[in-house]
């Protein structure tokens, strides 16, 4: 049986020149020469020698292939339709005077360059073009491992994951022509304070982006006080803004079953909440498609706000709840967020603080705030820190002590520092904030390099605690 060759014709994609090349049954580079001749000479016979090809002013040196180099050129077909790509390694020109032909690879050209990470997506589309079919993996994959990153919440993880693959099991019926049924992607976040609601709702934002579902990964936070008023008529106005903010979005309603709270003695008869909540109900309607809310809060009254509402209770599909943390993972956070501000702890200092957090954990009972109490105690401990070092003088700038003791002095919390902290009565409401703490605790990976999540504070040794492994902590502060 004769050898079927094929013959092709590419179009280097740096320089854009064109070039004929015919291919054997194997793949195997048969012939190949610049397009200044027809195609058609190709036919029936096997160009071993390279040579100049085109019109110079000395024919002799002109060298019309890239000898030596590796070219990527792109097949034009006479149908207009997705051609190969071809990787071409050339060989040098005395090697090919000798008869020595190209090596040659292909694969098939993908119709969709953006999806096979071939071309990049624009920016517009990154950020906002939802409907234009494009599913950013790169982003999706980077969000999920944000997500399986958090420390806990292994109940929250399988739930939105399981949604994921909802999605994903749904739009690929429909591109297959196959029914689908709409599904709601509101959802209820239960749990207590500290648990990592908001937090991980701002990775949720990521993932349905990533996924196409809204135009932008942004979470728009509010609460009762951002949507009712005080007068009949302008609730449904400050709702309508804070639902034309999260457009595009994620809605977040925190302690949203404050919006339905009944008056009490002395108040007025009519709660505006119920306004609030009835523009929120037809927003959720009218869209669907650019708007996705959350609401969260207390497991108990969070149950009680949805079951009181038809109209909620049918556009709520997905519920997820947020346990409580445990003792070994409120220690996690703890390391993790000595290590992103820098500090070590002693042993000693690390046990006492986590005998105090146990103790506040029984005290409190449902009030305990999680991450919350952990940032309490971190924050606590640097102010008796500060305050040590202030009255050991060895915040003096003529103090005299050398720079490396220094240094270690300003970076590492003792007994002497937690033995002073009280947590009792914190509850979940915050301490007050020093200077130089971030309003959020949105935990990341702890990058390489030495740096942390911001890639411009050095961690500190990573021979104490909370210089070890970092791991993701999910919290609203």
């Amino acid at each position: 049986m004769a050898t079927e060759f094929t013959k092709h014709l590419i179009i280097d994609l740096k320089t854009g020149f064109a070039y004929g090349i015919k291919l054997d049954g194997e793949g195997n580079c048969k012939a190949v020469q610049p397009l200044n001749t027809a195609i058609e000479s190709l036919e029936g016979r096997v160009i071993n020698k390279f040579g100049p090809q085109i019109s110079a002013p000395n024919p002799a040196t002109a060298q019309t292939l890239p000898y030596g180099k590796t070219t990527y050129a792109v097949e034009m077909t006479a149908d207009g339709k997705s051609g190969e790509v071809f990787t071409i390694v050339w060989p040098k020109k005395e090697d090919a005077d000798k008869g020595v032909l190209p090596q040659v690879a292909k694969k098939e050209l993908p119709d969709n360059l953006m999806e096979s990470g071939l071309a990049p997506t624009p920016k517009a589309l990154k950020e906002g073009a939802k409907g234009a079919g494009v599913e950013d993996e790169a982003t999706l994959k980077k969000a999920l491992e944000n997500i399986d990153d958090m420390i806990g919440l292994d109940t929250a993880k399988r739930d939105i994951k399981q949604n994921i693959a909802v999605a994903r099991f749904n739009n690929l019926k429909k591109e297959l022509g196959l029914a689908t049924k709409p599904i709601s992607r509101h959802m209820v976040f239960t749990g207590n304070p500290g648990t990592g609601k908001t937090t991980f709702a701002r990775e949720v934002a990521k993932v349905y982006h990533a996924l196409g579902f809204i135009d932008k990964p942004v979470v728009h936070e509010v609460k009762r006080e951002d949507m009712v008023a005080g007068f009949v008529g302008q609730t449904a106005l400050k709702t309508k803004e804070q639902i034309d903010k999260a457009k595009g979005g994620i809605l977040f309603i925190d302690e949203a079953y404050a919006l339905s709270r009944e008056a009490g003695a002395g108040s007025d008869s009519k709660d505006f909440g119920r306004e609030a909540i009835d523009t929120l109900v037809a927003a959720m309607e009218n869209m669907r498609e650019d708007l996705i809310v959350i609401v969260a809060g207390y497991p108990e009254p969070m149950k009680k706000f949805i079951d009181a509402n038809e109209g909620l209770k049918s556009r709520f599909m997905t519920y997820i709840n947020f346990d409580d943390y445990n003792m070994p993972q409120l220690g996690k956070i703890m390391d993790f967020m000595l290590q992103e501000r820098g500090y070590t702890m002693s042993d000693e200092a690390r046990a006492h603080s986590m005998k105090l957090l146990e103790e506040e954990q029984v005290r409190a009972k449902q009030s305990f705030g999680n991450g919350r109490t952990v940032r309490n105690l971190v924050e606590k401990a640097e102010k008796e820190l500060a305050l040590r070092l202030e009255l050991e003088h060895k915040l003096d700038k003529n103090s005299g002590i050398p720079l490396e003791e220094l240094k270690a002095a300003l970076t590492t919390i003792t007994m002497d520092d937690v033995k002073k902290v009280s947590l009792q009565g914190l509850g979940s409401k915050p301490a007050d904030r020093p200077i130089g703490f971030d309003e959020d605790f949105a935990a990341v990976k702890k990058p390489a390099h030495g740096l942390s999540a911001n890639d411009d504070k050095p961690t500190a040794p990573s021979t104490e605690h909370g210089k070890k492994k970092s791991a993701k902590a999910a919290f609203k502060p």
